[in-house]
């Protein structure tokens, strides 16, 4: 042989013969014509002196010695395809623009990123969060959006990625000064209120089996962030979502009350441009939130160390 490699040209048309089993499927994929691809064949086989195809009615079928070879060449061509896709992307910062509501972006994601960061130091993420209730409002151009329920946009892909899971929660010292050791004592006392989620004390005291026939004391907030702080701040009793407080109950800062009712919503959804798989930089990101999601997966059970005083 007088080379130690054969001609190059000629196998990257050899892995498509081998592929697809037709000279003529390979000659349409590379967009030469079937002489040519003859042609590049021919020059293999006189390389190896060897016939690698066994020319059939319907095409064409490898030798032996032909498939142990493709699995070979193919391996190193798919080599070559990633170190190349590596090299064209050196030195580039690749933007990913995310919106969310400010409660995910703040209590979920921005907690999460660094590692992500750190992990993809080539990948910039832009978080830009909105007030808005509707989904329509929303003007600014993104690649994905966190949501609280499931969207449809023509170009995108929707998918759940988060429980939303929303339990009853109230600071140390608030649990100390007032008397709750049953979901009934929860009338008696100031319940914090979100405006966007109106329903949800009266769906979880009746998931408890307490009836209630007249309007529950406390304050109405009109962001989740905030009456999660005016619970910390013992305001109060409020309506939190699991994957939202995780931190604040690790650290005690609030403490699940009556972890054996909760209300189950229709989980966060992630929606991201349908060409997430020929964007890498998109795709890496998307993967990453869906295994953050599953590692906040809250078992509606759980329980954290932290006493609840009312138990003693």
């Amino acid at each position: 042989m007088s080379s130690s490699l054969p001609p190059l040209k000629a196998l990257k048309v050899f892995e498509a013969a081998v592929r697809t089993r037709s000279l003529t499927l390979a000659a349409h994929e590379l967009f030469i014509t079937h002489s040519a691809v003859s042609q590049q064949i021919k020059s293999l086989e006189e390389y190896f002196e060897q016939p690698l195809f066994l020319r059939q009615s319907r095409g064409v079928e490898p030798t032996e010695a032909a498939l142990a070879f493709y699995a070979e060449v193919k391996a190193s061509l798919d080599r070559i395809a990633l170190a190349a896709e590596q090299l064209s992307l050196a030195g580039k910062s690749r933007v990913v623009r995310l919106i969310a509501a400010p409660s995910v972006a703040m209590r979920w994601l921005i907690p999460r990123l660094s590692q992500f960061q750190i992990d993809n130091p080539r990948i910039e993420v832009r978080v830009t969060t909105t007030m808005s209730e509707y989904f329509e409002d929303v003007k600014d151009p993104f690649d994905v959006i966190l949501w609280r329920s499931p969207l449809e946009r023509s170009g995108y892909e929707c998918v759940r990625f988060l429980d939303d899971v929303s339990v009853p929660l109230a600071s140390p010292h608030f649990l100390e000064t007032h008397k709750i050791t049953v979901p009934r004592d929860l009338v008696e006392v100031p319940l914090i209120h979100l405006s966007s989620r109106s329903a949800a004390w009266s769906q979880w005291l009746g998931k408890a089996g307490v009836a209630v026939r007249r309007k529950m004391p406390g304050t109405v907030y009109e962001h989740f962030f905030l009456s999660l702080q005016a619970a910390a701040t013992d305001l109060g009793v409020a309506m939190g979502t699991l994957a939202l407080v995780d931190d604040d109950l690790a650290h005690g800062r609030l403490i699940q009350l009556f972890p054996e009712v909760v209300l189950h919503g229709e989980g966060f959804h992630m929606m991201y441009r349908s060409s997430a798989e020929t964007n890498p930089a998109l795709k890496t990101f998307i993967m990453w939130l869906k295994q953050m999601g599953q590692a906040s997966a809250f078992d509606a059970q759980r329980t954290w160390p932290a006493d609840f005083p009312g138990e003693h």
